[in-house]
């Protein structure tokens, strides 16, 4: 493994990352990061009812592959529900006989909350599911890339890293999230910063080696986990592989809730249930990815692939005594720059939280819904990321929290999910 120090130029007040300059100081063993992928990630009613305010008298029919409607699956397109504005109400029947109330929470990006979801007897029920299916510690996506040089984020080319620079060389690099104080210890502990100005020149990482780099963040992992990405455990449920009636119904609700085809309902359906202990945590990120040179997580076998997940269903399993909010630290943006969020310190919500824009509060049954891409309005199909849509949890302060997830995958060539989910066209 070496280390690689990548460099970035600034114009008109726009942070590009460009790569100047690749400068290998030191050659070692080969380093494998630590982990693994984040990604270990039928009812036949079809007539879903939208009404603004209470009147349920007006039926709206839902096109899917069980309808026949569309003549062709190739005419298939993907839906997104209206959000009009922040506090709009709708009223819908996801069950039957049963009304639901959708509450427009965003419109940037497009969040709704549907009020009692799940039943209190529902939620627990899925937290013994969890429970006996056995939680183990949660990963992220990042952390399974295998090998990978350490890339020294020098973003303004002055052969140096700034304390800025070096937190988001480790937050990018090893999925690890410190603060100033941490860095100045680092920096103590490993006799990095000679001059003491905090400033790392690279004469001055040649004073240590990338595996007594990782070795260091390792050790303090395992002293405070809590400064991981994401400090929770977690279990997987297969509906093809369970018969629980509560997950058939589960399925159904999303079906109705989202009107989009049953190919999209039906196929990778998995669920994630989510235990957040004290002080546990996810820093934002995104749900899905746009680097679509590789190919989508859900259909391949190997872990370098992309992300690909149209919609996020988050069902809230439990009250929390205190803390475990999910925020979405740039909602309603009126300008966003990616670098400027990623030098601002925000995505680690272990520390701010409060300074998100917009925090949703964890109450028992409540769904969350959210669009992590645009349509694209040429092909009808999955477009662009929507970037607005960074989000996590905030640390629980008291009690415990448990979330379950629900990701619709999609790729962004329709004939290419009609392929891969088998759809007689």
């Amino acid at each position: 493994m070496s280390w690689v120090m990548a460099t970035a130029s600034c114009k008109k007040g726009t942070v590009q990352l460009v790569v100047t300059k690749v400068i290998t100081i030191l050659l070692l063993l080969q380093l494998a990061t630590v982990v693994k992928s984040q990604r270990n990630d039928d009812y036949e009613d079809t007539r879903h009812l939208y009404h603004d305010g209470s009147s349920l008298e007006e039926e709206k029919d839902v096109c899917t592959s069980a309808t026949g409607c569309p003549e062709s699956a190739h005419d298939m397109n993907l839906f997104r529900l209206e959000g009009h504005k922040e506090g709009h109400v709708q009223v819908v029947e996801l069950q039957d006989n049963k009304n639901h109330i959708i509450k427009t929470v965003s419109m940037k990006p497009l969040i709704f909350e549907v009020e009692d979801f799940f039943t209190e007897e529902e939620c627990n029920h899925v937290i013994q599911l969890a429970e006996k299916q056995g939680l183990q510690s949660s990963s992220t996506h990042n952390q399974e890339q295998s090998n990978p040089s350490m890339r020294l984020l020098d973003l303004d080319g002055d052969q140096r890293l700034s304390l800025t620079e070096m937190r988001r060389t480790i937050e990018d690099g090893f999925d690890i999230y410190l603060v100033e104080r941490d860095l100045r210890k680092l920096y103590t502990d490993l006799a990095m910063d000679g001059n003491e100005d905090e400033f790392i020149s690279r004469e001055e990482m040649q004073n240590v080696s990338p595996y007594e780099f990782k070795g260091y963040l390792d050790d303090l992992i395992a002293k405070e986990p809590e400064k991981k990405s994401r400090f929770s455990s977690q279990a997987w449920i297969y509906p093809d592989k369970i018969s629980d009636p509560l997950i058939d119904s589960f399925q159904q609700r999303i079906r109705r809730l989202t009107q989009l085809p049953d190919m999209m309902i039906d196929s990778h359906s998995f669920i994630q249930v989510v235990r957040y202990a004290a002080d546990g945590h996810y820093n934002a990120h995104h749900d899905s990815g746009d680097d679509f040179q590789y190919p989508c997580c859900h259909m391949v076998e190997h872990k370098r692939c992309n992300i690909c997940r149209y919609a996020t269903i988050m069902v809230y399993l439990n009250d929390v005594e205190e803390g475990g909010e999910t925020a979405f630290p740039v909602a309603n943006n009126e300008t966003y720059d990616e670098e400027v969020f990623r030098d601002s310190g925000k995505r680690n919500l272990n520390h701010y939280c409060q300074a998100a824009n917009l925090k949703l509060l964890p109450r028992k049954g409540t769904a969350v819904l959210w669009y992590n891409h645009f349509v694209n309005e040429t092909t009808g199909w999955m477009g662009a990321v929507d970037k607005l849509t960074w989000h996590g949890g905030c640390p629980v302060v008291r009690g415990n929290k448990w979330i379950m997830n629900r990701w619709i995958a999609a790729t962004p060539e329709r004939d290419q999910d009609i392929k891969i989910n088998k759809v007689e066209v």
